[in-house]
């Protein structure tokens, strides 16, 4: 399920009060309602930020237990064949837009930067090996990440290594992927849902149990 209301999410619905509520390993209690499904975003339920009620955080067994019963070895059975180039699926296509992946093996974090701005990308490959080269919109991985290079002034080579030993040295990994709203890259192109990363879970946890805002 992916919760969406009016306007887009916004990272102020993570919080309830003062406190980061909605994050990895969080007991949330949602008041959904039907949205209007555009394939393949067939995940899509609205609901009112105000029912949010927080039930705390499920233990490792048992977070590890839902990404694991949630999760598929091969990028490819996860869009029952509509990926594209290993990179994107049409809009309209008839397949889920959210799923986790086991048994990923990490090649590296690149950081590159574009007109100033710091990006952030994940190369991994799946049981199959294939390589896959996707943008990360994990919130607390980012936030690490741009402390270590815009607050602490460390170069983005030094800190794209050292993040990608992390990842390579850790027992397990599961990787959230999802499809991006379509998204046309120029006006010759057709719209197109691009694969990225929106979770980085591993045990150990790598964050220690940091969330975004501790960064």
């Amino acid at each position: 399920i992916r919760p969406v209301c009016e306007g887009g999410f916004q990272k102020r619905y993570l919080y309830v009060g003062k406190n980061v509520v909605i994050r990895p390993r969080a007991r949330i209690e949602f008041d959904f309602t039907e949205a209007k499904i555009e394939p393949p975003h067939i995940e899509d339920r609205t609901f009112n930020p105000g029912s949010i009620i927080n039930h705390g955080l499920c233990n490792d067994a048992d977070w590890e237990n839902i990404l694991r019963n949630s999760s598929y070895g091969r990028v490819e059975d996860i869009y029952n064949g509509f990926l594209q180039d290993g990179k994107w699926v049409k809009p309209g296509s008839a397949t889920r837009s959210i799923a986790t992946l086991s048994k990923a093996s990490i090649s590296n974090v690149q950081l590159p930067e574009r007109e100033g701005k710091l990006r952030y990308r994940l190369s991994f490959r799946d049981i199959t090996r294939n390589l896959f080269d996707c943008p990360v919109s994990d919130l607390a991985f980012r936030e690490l990440i741009y402390r270590e290079v815009k607050k602490n002034n460390r170069p983005r080579s030094d800190v794209s290594s050292e993040l990608t030993n992390i990842l390579k040295r850790v027992d397990r990994i599961y990787l959230r992927l999802g499809l991006a709203r379509p998204f046309k890259r120029s006006a010759a192109e057709e719209p197109r849902c691009y694969l990225q990363v929106t979770g980085v879970h591993t045990f150990p946890d790598y964050l220690q149990g940091k969330t975004f805002a501790d960064f």
